[in-house]
């Protein structure tokens, strides 16, 4: 959780964060209780962020959208990714970080259009950055989630074996 807030509040251009990446490996380290603290740790971001706290929907939608990215590390831990060829890894990691992205982006632009009544206008603004957003987590999730989630499993089953 740690590593996600702090690469949240560090210097980084629009939509090029690292947290996402940490929800997800938080799901492949912990299984579906990563859920809990990704949601936990967007929670933790939203209610003290320095711009001010977010409205209690769009604070919602974040906590869910994070906690699904967390159930998808999970899915992708029990589909046995993490033990997968380096290249199969990579291509499937970069297709859960564009998804996963994207789904986030929509839960919180829909929230979003909720609080401001204007749905499909938040929609439609935030394609370009839904996009940008995809691009990045899937480089992202490819090139840094590869060996992460090997070792992120690795250390899973000596969480889960008996002491």
């Amino acid at each position: 959780m740690a590593a996600g807030l702090t690469g949240a509040y560090a210097p980084h251009p629009p939509n090029v964060e690292l947290v996402t990446l940490v929800a997800f490996g938080s799901g492949v380290l912990l299984g579906a209780g990563g859920a809990a603290v990704a949601g936990l740790m967007e929670c933790l971001y939203a209610l003290l962020n320095p711009w001010g706290p977010v409205h209690p929907v769009i604070l919602g939608a974040q906590v869910a959208g994070m906690a699904l990215v967390a159930l998808g590390g999970a899915l992708f831990a029990r589909l046995g990714g993490p033990r997968w060829p380096v290249r199969r890894r990579a291509l499937a990691l970069g297709a859960f970080g564009a998804v996963l992205k994207v789904v986030y982006d929509v839960i919180t632009n829909v929230a979003t259009g909720l609080v401001f009544g204007q749905v499909r206008v938040w929609l439609l603004q935030g394609m370009v950055w839904t996009a940008w957003g995809a691009l990045w987590d899937m480089t992202i999730f490819a090139a840094l989630g590869t060996p992460l989630t090997g070792v992120f499993a690795h250390y899973r089953a000596r969480l889960s074996s008996p002491a």
